[in-house]
């Protein structure tokens, strides 16, 4: 293991950049900081690019040959320098972002879909990332006025759940059902707080087919682009006395529901 000491290392000043989300889009690359999150990495299979752990290390991870010149001892003042939390961890790598297309989620039986759109709370997105992955969602599509995926918020918030769901981006909204109903046909559901239309409980609702499920930000809620073309408005009920539950929990309580429906055995 080859150790590195100055701040002022190149492969050091490069992976520091990796905070902005410029230089991770132009490098395809991100930050995985922490034991379980390394761990987690490795185990799935994620394509790492280095590893640097600190001089008081002493967990047991199983490193391949093929990394272990892509492994790094480096000072605790070069982990802070590359970490985004107050308190670095004692080891962080750094890992390729995954791609897929939208043919990868639509490539299963019977898909469930998340759309999010807006999201602008980076530990939201990764909160929801990881409910989706917990009830078995087939895949997420993001619009592009959605925080980055990629940004360390999200990882961490996620669990380190984000590369193990397929997630898309997408631009063009006002074609969306168009588009989906081209790889499966779908019902399309979107839920809604005020609305001239007829609600309907969030459980009343037949999870047991191809669903895509659109949730808008906290603050704006769906556009109107999304919800007309919604085959079902919904409402999860609760005291009136306030106004809105945050979006990764009524993400939540509306998975756990199609999780029931669908396959929810003890």
């Amino acid at each position: 293991m080859r150790e590195i000491t100055s701040l002022q290392n190149n492969l050091v000043k490069q992976t520091v950049l990796l905070k902005q989300k410029k230089n991770r889009i132009a490098s395809d690359l991100f930050l995985v900081e922490g034991f379980k999150g390394v761990k987690e990495a490795l185990d799935s299979g994620l394509e790492i690019d280095n590893i640097f752990i600190g001089e008081n290390f002493n967990k047991n991870l199983d490193i391949s040959d093929n990394l272990k010149d892509k492994t790094y001892k480096v000072t605790g003042h070069i982990l802070d320098k590359i970490a985004t939390t107050d308190t670095a961890p004692d080891i962080i790598a750094t890992a390729y972002q995954k791609h897929y297309e939208l043919k990868d989620i639509f490539s299963v039986k019977n898909p469930i879909v998340l759309v999010l759109e807006n999201i602008k709370d980076p530990g939201n997105l990764g909160t929801i990332i990881r409910t989706a992955a917990a009830f078995n969602v087939s895949g997420i599509i993001l619009t592009d006025e959605t925080v980055d995926l990629y940004n360390s918020k999200t990882v961490r918030a996620s669990a380190f759940n984000i590369w193990k769901i397929p997630v898309v981006k997408i631009t063009e909204k006002t074609t969306l059902k168009k588009q989906l109903n081209k790889l499966a046909g779908c019902k399309f559901v979107v839920t809604a707080v005020n609305s001239d239309k007829k609600l309907q409980l969030y459980s009343d609702i037949n999870y047991n087919q191809a669903m895509v499920l659109m949730f808008g930000s906290e603050s704006q809620g769906i556009s109107d682009e999304l919800a007309e073309q919604a085959d079902y408005l919904i409402t999860i009920p609760m005291n009136n006395r306030v106004e809105s539950l945050n979006l990764s929990v009524s993400t939540g309580i509306i998975l756990y529901e199609v999780f029931k429906q669908r396959s929810f055995k003890i």
